[in-house]
């Protein structure tokens, strides 16, 4: 008898330091990951204005740029994902790069604005101008995300002028660009 006793109490302990299966076992393991701020353009900001001839007949700047062919503004698509991005233009005037030398009464330069215009998501817009008269380029906030449709950022370009509002334009090709800057701010 004492044998099979001592042979339930080895047995017994064997089992007690081996695990137990019928429990259930609960954990959790975190995931994480991240997003960084970005915008990324679905139609390039590239293309061209073309302006036409920008004198009236007296030889003064036209404000309006009436001689333009295929109109005065462009439309872009980009796409940010940051919850206020910035928009930033920067207008540069439109030189006559041969004419030199232009005497009192006469111009190689001509002014204009250039409006940047952003669709935000919940239906408003945002506006920055810049004036190529004034040096440096303007931002703005959008307030919102950018309204995620085609077409959500426009340029448009208008309001020649010249330093001297009387000077006549000196004959020639002139040429300027708008630096346009799209930023995620997150």
């Amino acid at each position: 008898m004492k044998k099979i006793v001592l042979s339930a109490l080895v047995i017994g302990s064997a089992f007690a330091s081996a695990p137990v299966f019928a429990q259930t076992v609960t954990g959790s393991v975190d995931v994480t990951g991240t997003v960084a701020a970005r915008c990324s353009a679905v139609t390039p900001i590239t293309g061209s204005i073309t302006l036409g001839e920008l004198a009236k007949a007296d030889g003064t700047v036209d404000p309006a740029f009436a001689g333009n062919t295929g109109g005065l503004s462009r439309n872009f698509t980009i796409k940010c994902n940051g919850s206020n991005p910035k928009i930033t233009v920067d207008a540069k005037p439109l030189v006559n790069a041969a004419a030199t030398n232009s005497p009192n009464g006469y111009t190689n330069t001509v002014h204009y604005t250039a409006t940047l215009v952003a669709m935000g998501a919940k239906g408003g817009t945002t506006s920055v101008a810049d004036q190529s008269l004034s040096s440096g380029a303007t931002s703005g906030q959008v307030g919102d995300r950018l309204a995620a449709v085609s077409n959500n950022i426009t340029l448009t370009v208008g309001s020649g002028a010249t330093a001297d509002s009387t000077a006549i334009l000196d004959a020639g090709t002139y040429a300027g660009k708008v630096e346009i800057t799209i930023a995620p701010t997150a």
